[in-house]
């Protein structure tokens, strides 16, 4: 699958999806990582963290365990890193 990801994909990532994948990527597999961590860890206000998580979300880099679950003003709860997200960041990063 990291495969079919170029780096011309990883180069048109957003500079604070960037940030947000690499944030997630320092926590341990299968840990899902709460908005206050990940808003403390990245230093982004609401509306970039939004855009960055919901941006890696459909590239598949990250999930997001409980969608329907919002906190304050960010559309997520909490997400995490996908295997997928580690191999392009491995391979990218």
């Amino acid at each position: 699958m990291v495969e079919d990801f170029e780096q011309d994909d990883f180069d048109m990532i957003d500079p604070s999806a960037k940030r947000v994948l690499v944030a997630l990527s320092q926590f341990e597999k299968g840990l899902v990582v709460t908005v206050d961590v990940l808003h403390k860890k990245t230093g982004l206000m609401p509306e970039a963290l939004n855009d960055a998580v919901r941006h890696l979300s459909k590239s598949k880099l990250i999930d997001i365990p409980d969608a329907s679950k919002r906190h304050g003003p960010y559309d997520f709860n909490g997400v995490e890193i996908t295997d997928f997200g580690r191999q392009v960041l491995g391979k990218f990063g």
